[in-house]
């Protein structure tokens, strides 16, 4: 079977979801409680910001452009959530506040600064025009604008935006539930004593809580399932009838003992199997009944990065956003040769650090077998090398992409 492309597979996981997803349904939360959700209806706001004509600083509001030397008697104080009340004559102004409302007779701000303040009035000391220091009533956001559109992923700013529009609680989509399980009778939990030389402990199905929690998901963790064909349909066959999704850990490749792909097919449909990628050749897409199957492979590392390149943009769309981030990608210099064999896009884990001048550059976390776990513990990026890259000498240019997590 030929190898499908990284960027082919990417196109084909999202159209599949694309033509046949049913979006999650729609609930309320509490606006403090809204980020990392997925918006699930336009965004409107019924109010304007500001909702008055606003001192942008502090000084004093005058009803005319003004010239410096021209003086202006006091007549009051405006602060904010408390305005002005009277007539301001030709000659008044008035003491004001940074967020005050700027009395109607007013037409713009001069900063204290710019005056020479007695008992009596001000003297100013550089002209001043008309407008000058107001925020005026909708020049931000007029009452009725459509602020935010359903399928956002919001984030913090957001809730900063719908909390001052006075939203108390938005709509989102449900969190989607995913059920994940790990395959592999040689697996233990950890914290339980590991008896033979034979046995590891499931840091796959561990890695993927973790990553989930980060996504707007309910996560149901099946544990570990033997290797037979029967307990691994059992499980899935429940998992289908409960989950969303299912993601399974190991058991996808083509050993005596490798049952996930035919039980698969039992329940449902697998889209695909082999992909061009290094480290993680075998990556099952499928479908049992209405719910959406990815199974990763058991290398730990070939599984961190088939979530990465496949699954969170998945997971995204199915949550039921609309524009999935993309992650952040740009070039640096190898600071060491890197070993590469010709035929599939490869992700190489990779320590990157800018330069004082402004240059980024790339050195291998480690030996970059699928099993090494501390070295992608102490990376912070991928090398991504295309199919086509051969072995490539230090000082090569190279397209690297930073973890989400990391920082650089």
């Amino acid at each position: 079977m030929a190898l499908t492309a990284v960027a082919e597979l990417q196109a084909l996981i999202a159209a599949k979801i694309s033509h046949d997803r049913q979006l999650p349904d729609i609930e309320q939360v509490p606006v403090a409680e809204a980020a990392g959700r997925v918006l699930a209806a336009d965004a409107v706001s019924a109010i304007n910001i500001p909702n008055a004509d606003i001192s942008a600083m502090d000084g004093y509001a005058l009803p005319a452009a003004a010239a410096a030397g021209s003086q202006w008697q006091l007549m009051g104080e405006a602060v904010a959530g408390k305005a002005f009340v009277g007539e301001v004559p030709d000659n008044g102004c008035v003491r004001i506040m940074t967020g005050a409302v700027v009395p109607a007779a007013c037409c713009c701000v001069v900063l204290q600064e710019n005056v020479r303040a007695d008992d009596k009035g001000i003297t100013l000391n550089a002209d001043i025009g008309e407008r000058a220091n107001i925020r005026y009533t909708g020049e931000e956001v007029a009452a009725g604008d459509t602020v935010l559109l359903a399928g956002r992923i919001l984030r913090d700013a957001d809730v900063m935006l719908l909390a001052a529009l006075g939203f108390a609680q938005v709509p989102v989509y449900r969190k989607i539930k995913v059920a994940i399980m790990s395959t592999g009778n040689e697996l233990h939990e950890p914290g339980t004593h590991i008896s033979g030389a034979d046995q590891i402990y499931d840091s796959n199905r561990h890695t993927l809580m973790a990553r989930l929690q980060k996504l707007p998901v309910e996560i149901i963790d099946l544990g570990c399932v033997q290797d037979d064909l029967e307990g691994v349909l059992h499980t899935l066959d429940q998992a289908a009838h409960m989950a969303d999704v299912v993601i399974s850990s190991g058991g996808v490749s083509v050993g005596d003992y490798d049952f996930m792909r035919e039980a698969v097919i039992r329940l449902g449909a697998i889209h695909h199997y082999k992909v061009a990628i290094k480290p993680g050749k075998p990556f099952v897409f499928g479908r049992m009944f209405k719910t959406w199957y990815f199974g990763l492979p058991g290398n730990p590392v070939s599984g961190f990065v088939g979530f990465d390149v496949f699954l969170k943009a998945a997971l995204w769309q199915l949550c039921g956003a609309v524009e999935i981030p993309e992650p952040l990608r740009f070039n640096a210099i190898l600071a060491q040769p890197l070993k590469k064999s010709p035929g599939r896009t490869d992700f190489q884990r990779a320590i990157i650090q800018q330069q004082p001048d402004g240059t980024w550059l790339a050195e291998p976390a480690g030996a970059q077998d699928s099993h090494r776990v501390w070295g992608v513990s102490r990376a912070n990026a991928y090398v991504i090398l295309a199919p086509e890259s051969g072995n490539l000498p230090a000082g090569a240019s190279v397209t690297v992409q930073p973890f989400a997590d990391a920082c650089l």
